[in-house]
């Protein structure tokens, strides 16, 4: 699959206007005030990781983590504006100093939704796009689609998001990949770190999707995140669009056309850099 996408640098980055070379309070709250009509995406950004401590300034490839996706995120082309929310000050020099615009958020989101929804607050597009920032190798291509089929007339969609087919067996069982089932509507069913659905006829589990981390919300339906109430899910799983699900949100599940990993443990980490070492050969 990775021969059909748009390998990370593959294309030349977008040129976008923005000056944060020092991100004073005072740009910050300019880039807040700005209208748009368009799409945003926001790479929400917390240091404190559980399963692999401090991965989002991980910089063994040349540059943090996090900006390997941003750097997808401008490769798309389809964005007003691709920035970075966080709560912690090293992230945001280090976006800066890329050029990427970086926004300071309080400590009180849980999930990365609810940092976007924070920063979306004080902005107006038509479609913010959450692109998790441990998915360096997220396909610019993919996320123009989603972009598309948030904007279309044909149909009215809240919240859309990205699933590849799961063809490692080694992965199955791996609580770290998110499986999805979805209907014949194209929408999601249910996601779990559990192998779903279940096959009680020869226990393969071919037709597993895998959920890749990223989810483009109507501008309405970001805001709503915050305030909605969890029945548990949420928490067992481990899952915050469990909470999207309960509560009325359906997300559309689009088929990615690359395969690309998030980074959770040491070991992701690593193979990243394999791969980044390989395309740059």
């Amino acid at each position: 699959l990775l021969d059909e996408c748009e390998r990370p640098g593959a294309r030349e980055q977008s040129t976008q206007s923005v000056n944060t070379s020092d991100p004073s309070e005072d740009d910050q709250e300019a880039v807040k005030a700005q209208v748009k009509t368009g799409a945003i995406a926001i790479i929400p950004v917390r240091v404190d990781s559980r399963r692999l401590p401090g991965k989002a300034l991980l910089a063994e490839s040349g540059k943090p983590l996090f900006l390997h996706t941003c750097e997808q995120a401008l490769l798309a082309e389809c964005f007003d504006d691709v920035l970075v929310a966080t709560d912690d000050e090293r992230v945001v020099e280090a976006a800066g100093s890329a050029g990427i615009t970086p926004i300071l958020t309080s400590d009180r989101p849980r999930t990365g939704s609810e940092r976007c929804a924070e920063v979306a607050t004080e902005l107006n597009a038509g479609v913010f796009v959450n692109i998790q920032g441990d998915w360096p190798e997220v396909d610019p291509g993919d996320l123009r689609n989603l972009v598309d089929i948030m904007n279309s007339e044909e149909r009215e969609h809240a919240c859309a998001t990205l699933a590849a087919p799961l063809t490692d067996p080694l992965r199955i069982d791996d609580p770290n990949v998110v499986k999805v089932v979805r209907g014949h509507d194209g929408e999601a069913l249910y996601f779990s770190r559990l192998p779903i659905p279940y096959d009680r006829t020869d226990g393969n589990n071919r037709s597993l999707l895998r959920h890749i981390g990223v989810y483009a919300f109507t501008r309405s339906a970001l805001l709503s995140v915050p305030d909605l109430p969890s029945s548990g899910l949420d928490e067992r799983e481990g899952l915050e669009q469990l909470r999207f699900l309960e509560n009325g949100i359906p997300i559309a599940v689009l088929d990615a056309a690359c395969d690309p990993w998030g980074i959770e443990v040491r070991a992701d980490y690593d193979a990243f850099l394999q791969r980044n070492a390989q395309r740059a050969l």
